[in-house]
């Protein structure tokens, strides 16, 4: 199991937590995160309005699903659900959140799905793959791709507050940007439309411990140094950088969508 995070008042002389997802801290930490994020909505919104405009709503793959937290939350709008999470860990609470989805026990590298989709969704996967991989992974999303259909791939925006920290800390640098014009180079992919659309988002906090919490888990999303930074170091980082008037924090954390639209 991981380190905890750290109690309130804590000791911060102790380094950044490396979270187990399957953790207590973990929930508690995502929870926080989402309990003080402004702009989840706008981004179920964002992703509600891709599906409606779809021309067909036959077959979702979901691809890294985790949870099954979007799953569920698209499952109703399309006849058949497949969610690809190759953690054993998780796919229980995928099966319980979404129990209509087939669940493929694989790695988006190696997953064969029977269909292709009217939507591909892969969002804050890619962190967790290595970057000289993304093109690969990317073009085989799109191979599940029916005609007419379109795959959406999700990532922190790199100019948000949160990434600038992530990338301060950690030295990574995220960036869908990156993939478009590698993507559309060869022309086997002549038949694509590749846009990106950043929705607004930002994380604020009434403490210190608060914004801890979360920037703990934020900064998760990179593999962790070794050594890993110091509480009290991050901590500083957010008096220096985020605090607000009023005694809280604030940081802006929007999300880029990258929409690839294959031609019918």
């Amino acid at each position: 199991m991981s380190n905890t995070v750290p109690a309130p008042q804590g000791d911060r002389r102790q380094t950044v937590s490396a979270f187990d997802s399957l953790s207590s801290e973990y929930e508690e930490a995502f929870r926080t995160f989402l309990a003080h994020t402004e702009g989840k909505n706008s981004g179920s919104a964002h992703l509600a309005s891709t599906v409606a405009a779809l021309t067909r709503r036959g077959v979702l793959i979901d691809a890294g699903a985790g949870t099954g937290r979007a799953t569920a939350a698209l499952a109703g709008s399309f006849e058949r659900i497949t969610a690809i999470e190759p953690s054993p860990h998780l796919r229980p609470r995928l099966a319980r959140a979404c129990p209509q989805a087939r669940i493929l026990a694989d790695s988006i590298a190696t997953a064969v799905p029977e269909e292709t989709a009217d939507l591909v969704l892969c969002e804050h996967v890619l962190y967790h793959v290595d970057t000289d991989q993304w093109l690969p992974t990317l073009e085989r999303l799109a191979s599940w791709t029916a005609p007419g259909g379109r795959t959406v791939v999700v990532l922190q925006n790199p100019d948000g507050d949160c990434m600038r920290m992530l990338r301060h800390f950690t030295g990574h640098r995220y960036d869908l940007r990156s993939l478009i014009t590698p993507f559309m180079a060869t022309d086997i992919h002549h038949e694509w439309r590749l846009t990106l659309t950043t929705v607004a988002g930002t994380v604020e906090t009434p403490d210190l411990d608060t914004a801890l919490t979360i920037a703990q888990f934020l900064l998760n999303d990179a593999p962790m140094p070794t050594p890993p930074p110091r509480l009290d170091d991050l901590a500083g980082y957010l008096q220096d950088h985020h605090r607000t008037p009023d005694g809280g924090y604030r940081l802006t954390c929007p999300q880029d969508y990258l929409h690839m639209e294959r031609a019918t």
